[in-house]
């Protein structure tokens, strides 16, 4: 059936226009128009997800729960039938009422950071009110980084001759950076666990299109019992970044976006610098045990994408500690 023929028959509703949304790297995602109004389609991808029911049914209890006066919660719209998860030829589908008007940015000023970060803390605060004793995990260990480090290892040990020669100078300079994990990995075992997004990335964020006000932090997949440290760092990661294709002459770290961040989260400095540097480097890992097990988890473009993505984000690390121990450290 294509998605014409499950929009209907599942939802009763007669598209004008499917159009994929390609910010995603792990569920397939596709931007449906009607005459009378806009939804998201969601394929979830059960190799990441292996109980989408569980999740869908979750997610639906959150969003009928929690509470936030500036944020627009995600709306999940039941099928005919009732449901808001169907299963059609082992795929798992959703439908999601589309916030409008918004948008996602590319680029951000400090104006826009600020705004982020302060949506970030009203999401936390959300769901700080929120009973999550029974909350279920939707990744298994998807914050554990002694398991990250397993599945590094075991890639590196199981993967092609051709993948290992392109990836050694990226696997040697990961590894120059392994204290960071283990510094990371330390701090979450100690760290108090409340209910957080994880997946604070830029693209997470719907803005008003005038840019002036964030309408909602989307993609509530990966929401978890973890260390609100983890999506601060995280927005350092993704907010920080000029991006992917930034030549290796030109700054890939923005300063100014971290010091927005800094001011704006409000929290012990040194913990957050840890939780950045153990953040951008555990995605590195993962990227990289990806490209060496041959792209099963993320999507590429093309071959050596997951390794391009793994360099990036060392490529960070590398420019915040600079900045760090010297920039920084001088003008203090």
């Amino acid at each position: 059936m294509d998605l014409k023929g499950l929009l209907s028959a599942a939802w009763g509703l007669q598209p004008t226009k499917i159009v994929p949304v390609e910010q995603g790297l792990i569920n397939h995602t596709w931007l449906v128009h009607t005459s009378t109004a806009d939804y998201i389609l969601q394929r979830i991808n059960t190799h990441v997800f292996k109980d989408p029911q569980q999740l869908q049914q979750q997610l639906v209890t959150l969003s009928k729960k929690i509470d936030s006066i500036s944020l627009v919660p995600l709306h999940y719209i039941p099928s005919k039938s009732g449901l808001t998860c169907i299963g059609l030829d082992n795929q798992f589908y959703r439908l999601i009422a589309a916030i409008t008007p918004s948008r996602t940015l590319t680029k951000v000023t400090v104006e826009h950071t600020i705004l982020a970060a302060q949506a970030l803390k009203s999401f936390h605060h959300s769901l700080a009110q929120l009973n999550a004793h029974d909350w279920k995990e939707p990744i298994t260990h998807f914050l554990d980084v002694g398991i990250r480090i397993e599945h590094f290892l075991h890639a590196k040990e199981k993967a092609s001759l051709p993948r290992i020669q392109s990836a050694k100078a990226a696997v040697n300079l990961l590894e120059s950076n392994w204290h960071y994990l283990l510094d990371w990995q330390a701090f979450l075992a100690r760290a108090p666990k409340v209910l957080i997004h994880a997946d604070p990335k830029l693209s997470n964020f719907l803005f008003h299109p005038n840019g002036k006000q964030v309408r909602a932090l989307i993609d509530w997949d990966t929401i978890q019992l973890g260390s609100p440290f983890y999506d601060y760092a995280d927005m350092i990661r993704s907010y920080c970044s000029f991006g992917e294709e930034v030549p290796e002459e030109e700054a890939l770290f923005r300063a100014d976006i971290f010091e927005a961040l800094v001011a704006t989260f409000q929290v012990d400095e040194a913990k957050l610098f840890t939780a950045a540097c153990g953040v951008i480097i555990v995605q590195a890992l993962r990227f990289l045990s990806d490209y060496l097990q041959n792209d099963v988890y993320y999507k590429v473009q093309y071959e050596h994408h997951n390794l391009r993505r793994a360099e990036n984000q060392l490529r960070l690390a590398t420019e915040l500690k600079k900045y760090w121990f010297t920039t920084r450290k001088r003008g203090r």
